[in-house]
Protein backbone atom coordinates (compact mmCIF):
# COMPACT_ATOMS: atom_id res chain seq x y z
CA UNK A 1 0.00 0.00 0.00
CA UNK A 2 2.76 2.41 0.92
CA UNK A 3 4.61 1.93 -2.38
CA UNK A 4 1.48 2.42 -4.44
CA UNK A 5 0.54 5.44 -2.36
CA UNK A 6 3.96 6.99 -2.84
CA UNK A 7 3.72 6.52 -6.60
CA UNK A 8 0.04 7.03 -7.46
CA UNK A 9 -0.84 10.14 -5.43
CA UNK A 10 1.84 12.36 -6.98
CA UNK A 11 0.79 11.06 -10.41
CA UNK A 12 -2.97 11.38 -9.76
CA UNK A 13 -3.36 14.70 -11.63
CA UNK A 14 -1.70 13.11 -14.67
CA UNK A 15 -3.31 9.65 -14.62
CA UNK A 16 -6.63 10.84 -13.23
CA UNK A 17 -7.93 10.78 -9.69
CA UNK A 18 -10.33 7.94 -10.46
CA UNK A 19 -7.51 5.78 -11.83
CA UNK A 20 -5.36 6.61 -8.81
CA UNK A 21 -8.24 5.62 -6.54
CA UNK A 22 -8.61 2.22 -8.21
CA UNK A 23 -4.85 1.64 -8.06
CA UNK A 24 -4.86 2.39 -4.33
CA UNK A 25 -7.90 0.18 -3.73
CA UNK A 26 -6.24 -2.69 -5.59
CA UNK A 27 -3.06 -2.11 -3.57
CA UNK A 28 -5.07 -2.11 -0.35
CA UNK A 29 -6.57 -5.50 -1.15
CA UNK A 30 -3.22 -6.96 -2.24
CA UNK A 31 -1.53 -5.56 0.88
CA UNK A 32 -3.77 -7.68 3.07
CA UNK A 33 -2.92 -10.99 1.33
CA UNK A 34 -0.17 -11.60 3.93
CA UNK A 35 -2.92 -12.01 6.52
CA UNK A 36 -3.86 -15.34 4.96
CA UNK A 37 -0.27 -16.56 4.80
CA UNK A 38 0.60 -15.26 8.26
CA UNK A 39 -2.35 -16.98 9.91
CA UNK A 40 -1.72 -20.19 7.97
CA UNK A 41 1.97 -20.13 8.91
CA UNK A 42 1.10 -19.64 12.58
CA UNK A 43 -1.41 -22.49 12.43
CA UNK A 44 1.14 -24.86 10.87
CA UNK A 45 4.19 -23.98 12.97
CA UNK A 46 3.08 -22.78 16.39
CA UNK A 47 -0.46 -24.11 16.47
CA UNK A 48 0.53 -27.66 15.45
CA UNK A 49 -2.00 -27.60 12.62
CA UNK A 50 -4.83 -26.08 14.66
CA UNK A 51 -6.03 -22.55 15.38
CA UNK A 52 -9.19 -21.06 16.81
CA UNK A 53 -11.18 -18.39 15.01
CA UNK A 54 -10.29 -15.74 17.60
CA UNK A 55 -6.57 -16.55 17.62
CA UNK A 56 -6.54 -16.37 13.81
CA UNK A 57 -8.46 -13.09 13.90
CA UNK A 58 -6.00 -11.61 16.44
CA UNK A 59 -3.05 -12.52 14.24
CA UNK A 60 -4.83 -11.01 11.24
CA UNK A 61 -5.59 -7.79 13.11
CA UNK A 62 -1.95 -7.48 14.15
CA UNK A 63 -0.93 -7.65 10.49
CA UNK A 64 -3.62 -5.08 9.63
CA UNK A 65 -2.38 -2.68 12.31
CA UNK A 66 1.20 -2.94 11.05
CA UNK A 67 0.05 -2.31 7.47
CA UNK A 68 -2.07 0.66 8.55
CA UNK A 69 0.86 2.22 10.40
CA UNK A 70 3.03 2.02 7.26
CA UNK A 71 0.18 3.43 5.18
CA UNK A 72 -0.42 6.34 7.57
CA UNK A 73 3.26 7.27 7.73
CA UNK A 74 3.52 7.03 3.92
CA UNK A 75 0.43 9.18 3.46
CA UNK A 76 1.89 11.88 5.69
CA UNK A 77 5.15 11.83 3.77
CA UNK A 78 3.20 12.23 0.52
CA UNK A 79 0.83 14.84 1.92
CA UNK A 80 3.46 17.13 3.43
CA UNK A 81 6.58 16.61 1.32
CA UNK A 82 6.04 14.79 -1.97
CA UNK A 83 2.72 16.24 -3.17
CA UNK A 84 1.82 19.19 -0.94
CA UNK A 85 -0.38 20.60 -3.72
CA UNK A 86 -2.52 17.44 -3.81
CA UNK A 87 -5.43 18.94 -1.81
CA UNK A 88 -5.67 21.90 -4.18
CA UNK A 89 -5.54 19.68 -7.25
CA UNK A 90 -8.12 17.32 -5.80
CA UNK A 91 -10.45 20.21 -4.96
CA UNK A 92 -10.19 21.46 -8.54
CA UNK A 93 -10.93 17.96 -9.82
CA UNK A 94 -14.03 17.61 -7.63
CA UNK A 95 -15.30 21.03 -8.73
CA UNK A 96 -14.78 20.18 -12.42
CA UNK A 97 -16.53 16.83 -12.04
CA UNK A 98 -19.48 18.45 -10.30
CA UNK A 99 -19.80 21.03 -13.09
CA UNK A 100 -19.60 18.31 -15.74
CA UNK A 101 -22.40 16.40 -14.05
CA UNK A 102 -24.64 19.45 -13.82
CA UNK A 103 -24.38 20.30 -10.14
CA UNK A 104 -26.01 23.49 -8.98
CA UNK A 105 -23.74 26.40 -7.94
CA UNK A 106 -24.89 26.02 -4.32
CA UNK A 107 -23.93 22.32 -4.33
CA UNK A 108 -20.51 23.19 -5.75
CA UNK A 109 -20.01 25.92 -3.13
CA UNK A 110 -21.01 23.50 -0.35
CA UNK A 111 -18.56 20.88 -1.65
CA UNK A 112 -15.76 23.44 -1.85
CA UNK A 113 -16.50 24.56 1.70
CA UNK A 114 -16.39 20.95 2.91
CA UNK A 115 -13.11 20.31 1.05
CA UNK A 116 -11.60 23.44 2.61
CA UNK A 117 -12.65 22.28 6.08
CA UNK A 118 -11.07 18.88 5.39
CA UNK A 119 -7.86 20.56 4.25
CA UNK A 120 -7.71 22.63 7.45
CA UNK A 121 -8.31 19.53 9.55
CA UNK A 122 -5.64 17.54 7.69
CA UNK A 123 -3.11 20.33 8.27
CA UNK A 124 -2.74 18.89 11.77
CA UNK A 125 -0.30 15.95 11.35
CA UNK A 126 -1.81 13.98 14.25
CA UNK A 127 -5.32 14.16 12.82
CA UNK A 128 -3.88 13.38 9.40
CA UNK A 129 -2.13 10.29 10.80
CA UNK A 130 -5.29 9.12 12.56
CA UNK A 131 -7.46 9.51 9.47
CA UNK A 132 -4.86 7.83 7.25
CA UNK A 133 -4.55 4.96 9.75
CA UNK A 134 -8.29 4.30 9.66
CA UNK A 135 -8.56 4.55 5.87
CA UNK A 136 -7.56 0.93 5.05
CA UNK A 137 -8.69 -0.40 8.44
CA UNK A 138 -12.19 -1.46 7.34
CA UNK A 139 -10.89 -3.55 4.45
CA UNK A 140 -8.26 -5.08 6.71
CA UNK A 141 -10.81 -6.09 9.34
CA UNK A 142 -12.98 -7.74 6.68
CA UNK A 143 -10.00 -9.65 5.28
CA UNK A 144 -8.91 -10.68 8.80
CA UNK A 145 -12.42 -12.00 9.54
CA UNK A 146 -12.51 -13.94 6.26
CA UNK A 147 -9.07 -15.44 6.83
CA UNK A 148 -9.92 -16.39 10.41
CA UNK A 149 -13.10 -18.11 9.23
CA UNK A 150 -11.32 -19.93 6.39
CA UNK A 151 -8.27 -21.03 8.34
CA UNK A 152 -9.74 -22.03 11.71
CA UNK A 153 -9.11 -25.66 12.44
CA UNK A 154 -9.77 -27.73 15.50
CA UNK A 155 -6.91 -29.82 16.88
CA UNK A 156 -6.88 -33.48 15.99
CA UNK A 157 -7.99 -35.61 18.90
CA UNK A 158 -5.12 -38.03 19.45
CA UNK A 159 -6.88 -39.83 22.28
CA UNK A 160 -9.98 -41.62 21.04
CA UNK A 161 -12.89 -41.68 23.46
CA UNK A 162 -12.94 -44.57 25.89
CA UNK A 163 -15.90 -46.80 25.39
CA UNK A 164 -17.61 -47.88 28.54
CA UNK A 165 -18.98 -51.36 28.56
CA UNK A 166 -21.54 -52.78 30.86
CA UNK A 167 -20.14 -54.85 33.65
CA UNK A 168 -22.05 -58.07 34.13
Amino acid sequence: MAVLLLTSVPLAPKIGFTTAYWILLFGEIIAFVPIFFGVRSYRQTIGAGAITFWKAFNIGILIVVISCVFYAVSWNIVYYWIAPDFPTQYSQYVTEQMKLHGALPKEIADAQKQLEESRKMLANPFINLAIAFTDPLETGIIVALLCAALLRKKPLDTNPPIELTELN
